[in-house]
C-alpha cells in the first residue's frame, strides 16, 4: 500500500513538515513522486520511518541515524540489542530512584526510618551504572571482568562515612590540581596520594601498574580529559597523568 505524505504522517504520529525535512536531508526519501507532485511512501519507507522513530525515542541524533539505517540485519540487531541493554539499565536505575523517593517520603511521614547506608545506596548504584555505560568498553580492555565486578561491589557497599570521605578526597585532589604544581613537588606528591586514596574506595587491590594503566586510559580518552579539565581547568588531566607516571613506580 502506498501512502501520501499526510496519510503517513497521521499513521506515524509525526508532522508533514517532519517528513518533508527527513526527505530534504536524505534520511527518508519517498518511494516515488506522482505526476501530481505528491510524495508516496510504500512498505519499505514505513519500516524505515518506524526505525527512525525508534532511534529518536532512544535519543539518537539524526546525524547518526542515517548510517544506522544502512546497516545489515545482523548489525541492526546488534545495535538494537546494545540499546536494549542500556535502556534496561536506565529503567533499573529509575526503579531504584523511585524506591528511594518512596522510602524518603515514608521516612518523613514517620512510617519508617532509613539507615544512613540506605540514604546513599541509590546514588552509588546510579554512579556505577553511569560509569559502566560510559566507560565499560575501555575498562574491559584494561581490566578483567572479575576485577571490575569487585570494584563496583566495593563501591556500592561503601558506608555513608566512606562515601563522604571519598568525595572529600576528590574535592581536595581537584583543588590541588588547580594550583598547577611542579612535578616533583610536595603538592604533586599530595595529589598522587589523594588519587591513590580515591581509587582505594573502589579498587579491591592496588598496584602501580594498574594505576599507570588508568593514566594511559585518561590520556587516550577525551571524556576523561573533559572530566578533570572541566573541574580543575584546562590541562588538569594531563598534569594528573604526569604525576601518576612520576610517582606510580613499580
Amino acid at each position: 500500500m502506498a501512502y501520501q505524505i499526510k496519510q503517513l504522517a497521521k499513521l506515524a504520529g509525526v508532522s508533514v513538515r517532519t517528513l518533508r525535512y527527513y526527505d530534504e536531508i536524505g534520511l527518508l526519501p519517498p518511494a516515488y513522486i506522482g505526476t501530481n507532485g505528491y510524495r508516496y511512501y510504500e512498505t519499505a519507507q514505513v519500516d524505515q520511518l518506524q526505525q527512525i522513530r525508534l532511534y529518536r525515542a532512544m535519543q539518537v541524533p539524526l546525524a547518526e541515524i542515517k548510517p544506522l539505517l544502512a546497516q545489515s540485519t545482523t548489525e541492526i540487531v546488534a545495535t538494537l540489542s546494545q540499546q536494549y541493554q542500556q535502556l534496561l539499565a536506565e529503567r533499573q536505575q529509575l526503579d531504584r530512584l523511585l524506591g528511594l523517593v518512596q522510602a524518603t517520603i515514608k521516612s518523613h511521614q514517620g512510617g519508617s526510618t532509613m539507615t544512613d547506608s540506605e540514604k546513599f545506596a541509590a546514588f552509588k548504584r546510579q554512579q556505577v551504572a553511569a560509569n559502566t555505560a560510559e566507560y565499560g568498553e575501555e575498562l574491559a580492555d584494561k581490566y578483567d571482568a572479575k576485577t571490575i565486578q569487585q570494584a563496583n561491589q566495593k563501591f556500592a557497599n561503601l558506608s555513608a562515612d566512606d562515601y563522604a570521605a571519598m568525595r572529600a578526597t576528590e574535592a581536595q585532589l581537584l583543588a590541588d590540581l588547580k594550583t598547577r604544581p611542579a612535578v616533583p613537588s610536595a603538592v604533586a606528591a599530595r595529589i598522587y596520594t589523594a588519587h591513590k586514596k580515591w581509587l582505594s574506595y573502589s579498587w579491591v587491590t592496588y598496584s602501580a601498574a594498574m594505576h599507570r594503566n588508568l593514566a594511559l586510559m585518561y590520556q587516550a580518552d577525551d571524556r576523561f580529559q573533559a572530566y578533570y579539565d572541566g573541574r580543575a581547568g584546562k590541562g588538569a588531566s594531563a598534569l594528573l597523568c604526569q604525576i601518576i607516571a612520576y610517582y606510580a613506580q613499580a
